[in-house]
C-alpha cells in the first residue's frame, strides 16, 4: 500500500515539474489588527517550479465555514463580515518563465466606519498552465491555493467562545484528540495543556498539545495530545487552553479504561 502511495505521489510530482506549475511560497494566512481607517500591505510570493512557462490568476472571494462540511468560497461581499472589498492586488494575472519568481503586493484598506469585531476574506491563487497543442492530450495537474485574510478590530471587543465537541482516544495515532468548535466571532490561535488525574485526584500525567492551531469563527479543528498506556480504572482529564491574546478557558472529561 505504501509503495503504491509513493508511486502515485512521484507520478504527480513528475507531471508538475515537467510541465509548468506556479506554487505559492508565502504563507497561507495573513492576520492584521489595527483601528478602522488604517491600511496594511503584504506580499504574495509565487514561483514557477516547472520546466515550461505557466500562467497564474488571483481572485477575491468570501470565506464561509461550516464545522462538518468545511470551506465554501463565495462571491465577494456575500457574507456580513467580508473584507474582500478592502483588498487590492497590484496584479491579478500573469505568467512566469521556468523557475521564475515574483512578489505581488496586496493592500488592505479598512473602512473608517467598520464596527464589527472581525472580518475575513480569501485570495484564490490558481496555477494556469499555458496551452501547448502538444500537451492538450496529456494529463495536467492544476494547483490552487486559498490565502485567508483575517482582520481583528481592536476597537470592538470580540466574543471568544470555543466549544469542546469531542474528546477521544485515537489508538492509531497514539493521541488524545480534542475537537473544538469556534462559536465566537473572532479568530484565535489555540494551544492547550492537559492533566490526567486518577480516581484519587492525583495528577499522574501532564502533556501539551502537539501543535497550536488557528480557529476561524464556526470552524472545527482538532488538538492532539500524546497519549499514555493506562491501567484499568477511572480517570479525569483536565484541559486548560489559552489563546494568542492571553484568554484562558478549560474543560474536564471523565472516562474509564
Amino acid at each position: 500500500m505504501k509503495t503504491t502511495i509513493v508511486y502515485i505521489i512521484g507520478f504527480v510530482l513528475s507531471i508538475i515539474t515537467l510541465s509548468g506549475q506556479v506554487v505559492l511560497q508565502s504563507g497561507l494566512t495573513h492576520r492584521f489588527s489595527a483601528p478602522p481607517g488604517n491600511y496594511d500591505t503584504f506580499p504574495i510570493k509565487l514561483k514557477n517550479i516547472g520546466l515550461k512557462p505557466c500562467g497564474f490568476s488571483i481572485e477575491l472571494a468570501d470565506l464561509s465555514i461550516e464545522c462538518d462540511s468545511g470551506y465554501r468560497y463565495l462571491k465577494p461581499g456575500t457574507t456580513a463580515q467580508s473584507c474582500a472589498q478592502w483588498l487590492e492586488s497590484e496584479r491579478y494575472t500573469g505568467s512566469l518563465a521556468p523557475q521564475e519568481e515574483i512578489l505581488i503586493k496586496v493592500i488592505m484598506r479598512i473602512p473608517e466606519d467598520y464596527n464589527l469585531p472581525s472580518a475575513q476574506a480569501c485570495l484564490l491563487i490558481s496555477s494556469l498552465p499555458l496551452e501547448d497543442p502538444q500537451d492538450l492530450k496529456k494529463l495536467q495537474v492544476r494547483m490552487r491555493y486559498a490565502l485567508n485574510v483575517l482582520y481583528r478590530n481592536p476597537m470592538v471587543p470580540g466574543v471568544v467562545a470555543l466549544h469542546a465537541k469531542t474528546l477521544r482516544m485515537d489508538s492509531i495515532k497514539g493521541v488524545w484528540a480534542l475537537r473544538y468548535l469556534n462559536t465566537g466571532n473572532v479568530d484565535r490561535i489555540i494551544s492547550s495543556k492537559a492533566h490526567l488525574l486518577n480516581e484519587n485526584g492525583q495528577v499522574i500525567y501532564r502533556t501539551e498539545s502537539l501543535h497550536s492551531k488557528s480557529f476561524i469563527p464556526n470552524q472545527c479543528r482538532t488538538l492532539e495530545f500524546p497519549s499514555q498506556d493506562l491501567p484499568s480504572g477511572k480517570y479525569q482529564m483536565v484541559v486548560v487552553s489559552h489563546t494568542d491574546l492571553g484568554e484562558k478557558f478549560g474543560l474536564t472529561h471523565s472516562f474509564e479504561r
